[in-house]
Formats: structure tokens, C-alpha cells, sequence
């Protein structure tokens, strides 16, 4: 396969790393490091299969060593990546929203290999087994397995495009506002907070849960912490989301996940998960 051919196949990578790992450089240093072995390896039969074995395992590697949650200031959310407009509700594009991606945190390093490569990316069980070194019985398995966790998970609606944006609207609207009773209309019963600042910049360091402590705690964030900044709506991995800038530079970026009513509310505003913001692009 010619170097060329080879290039068109990193938006592919990319795709399997950054839903591995949640991190635009992490994706990219995993996909980049497969490459470099690509051109120091002999007798390759298939380049392709050859790349994405290389990707996924580099990305289980990583994911065990890291022990995110063991280590990380406050509560952790995937890294925000900005999509263009909203996109259909498919396996591709729900994998992509930051609510998919911190319920893939729940499952093995393996097991979301396996789950993403065969229920988001459709390979086969052999395929599957080729790249992580087991039995297509045992792939089969894992597959079952981590989709029972994903499904008690998965969301309980489905909002149209229109009438997420619409909900977003108002929830940009309200915020402005600072009216907490105004804000707390639009969240569900059960509605949460992640808020990631990541120990860089003041953010709650616990997840939080409820739609009255919500509501307060966002009308706080939005008309008195960022009450300067500008606000915009944009879509943030699929999904409905606000940007808030400050002097042209973002400066916190929020994601909303819509099930008929807001809820969860995932803030971004460490400065090391906004620097690729708007540059990194994600299928």
C-alpha cells in the first residue's frame, strides 16, 4: 500500500484512539507511534490490519498505565472536540458524545477494545481476536459482556436534532439570565455536574447530582465566574454545547447531554483540553 494510501487511514485511527483513550494528543501520539513501527517492521502482509493492531494495543497500554481516576483533580471528562453540526443518531456518532465516552470508563481497557472495534467500527470476531490476541469465543464474550454494562447505561430518550437545539437555546438563555429556577426547568429530576478543571483552574471537585443544586450551581458559573465572557452555542462531540470565550480565547466549553430534558452538563474548562478545541476533527 502506497504512503498515500496509508495517510487516508489515520482519520480512522484517530477515530478508534480518541474513543480509546478520550485525549485529541494521547489519540494522536497512539496513531503516530503505530506509523513509526509500520516503517521499522518486516514482512507486512496487511498495513492496514498491521496499523490498527498497532494503535489499539499502544491505547490499552496507555490506559493501564495511567490510572486516571486514581490521580486526577475532580472529576475527569474526554477531552472536547468541536463537530460542525449535529449528527444522526448512529453507533458512530453516539460513541462520540462525551456521555458514551465516560461510560467507556467503566469497562476494561480490553473490553472497550473489543466493544468499540466490533459494535462502532464493525470488525469482525476474527479480526477483533487477530488484534488482541485471543480466541474469537473468548472476543465474543468480552463483546457480551461489556455491552451489558454500555446498555444499563444508555440513554432513556432520544431528542431530535431540532429539538435538542431548540432545549439548547434556552438553556443558553437561562444561563445568561443567572435565574437558578429558570435553569432548573430544563434539567431532568436526576440531572448532574461534571466539572473539569483538572487542578489548572477553580472547578467542583465532586460530580453534581440533582436538579435544583445543578441549576445553582451553573446560574453561578454563568452570570457571575464568566458574566465578561461571551457565550455561543456550538456542538460539542455531536451533541448540543456552549462556548465561552474571553478575548477571542475559549475558555470553557460545555456539553450537553439532552434526554428530552438536560440530563448531564459536562464543563471543560482545564486550559490543557481546550488548546486543540476547535482544530482536532473527529468521525
Amino acid at each position: 500500500m502506497l504512503e498515500m494510501d496509508l495517510q487516508q487511514l489515520r482519520p480512522r485511527l484517530m477515530s478508534v484512539a480518541y474513543r480509546m483513550l478520550g485525549s485529541v494528543m494521547d489519540a494522536e501520539d497512539a496513531v503516530q507511534d503505530a506509523f513509526l513501527r509500520l516503517q521499522s517492521a518486516e514482512n507486512v502482509v496487511s498495513p492496514e490490519g498491521f496499523l490498527v493492531k498497532a494503535t489499539t494495543r499502544r491505547c490499552i497500554d496507555q490506559l493501564r498505565a495511567q490510572r486516571r481516576r486514581e490521580t486526577y483533580v475532580g472529576p475527569w471528562v474526554p477531552e472536547p472536540v468541536e463537530t460542525r453540526q449535529s449528527i444522526p443518531v448512529d453507533a458512530l456518532a453516539e460513541s462520540l458524545t462525551q456521555a458514551f465516552l465516560l461510560m467507556l470508563e467503566r469497562l476494561s481497557p480490553t473490553e472497550r477494545a473489543a466493544f468499540l472495534l466490533r459494535t462502532v467500527f464493525a470488525y469482525d470476531y476474527s479480526e477483533i481476536a487477530e488484534i488482541l490476541g485471543k480466541t474469537d469465543a473468548h472476543i465474543r464474550q468480552i463483546v457480551s459482556r461489556a455491552r451489558l454494562h454500555i446498555e444499563q447505561n444508555r440513554p432513556r430518550f432520544h431528542s431530535s436534532p431540532q429539538q435538542a437545539h431548540e432545549l439548547a437555546e434556552r438553556f443558553l438563555a437561562a444561563c445568561r439570565t443567572g435565574d437558578a429556577r429558570q435553569v432548573e426547568r430544563l434539567f431532568t429530576d436526576d440531572a448532574e455536574v461534571h466539572s473539569d478543571g483538572g487542578g489548572k483552574v477553580a472547578a467542583a471537585r465532586v460530580v453534581i447530582s440533582g436538579r435544583s443544586r445543578a441549576a445553582r450551581f451553573l446560574a453561578g458559573v454563568f452570570s457571575k465566574k464568566h458574566r465578561a465572557s461571551e457565550l455561543h452555542l456550538t456542538n460539542v462531540n455531536g451533541e448540543p454545547g456552549v462556548m465561552c470565550t474571553s478575548q477571542g480565547e475559549v475558555v470553557l466549553v460545555a456539553s450537553l447531554h439532552i434526554e428530552e430534558k438536560v440530563r448531564a452538563v459536562y464543563l471543560t474548562n482545564n486550559p490543557d483540553k481546550l488548546a486543540r478545541w476547535s482544530q482536532a476533527t473527529i468521525e
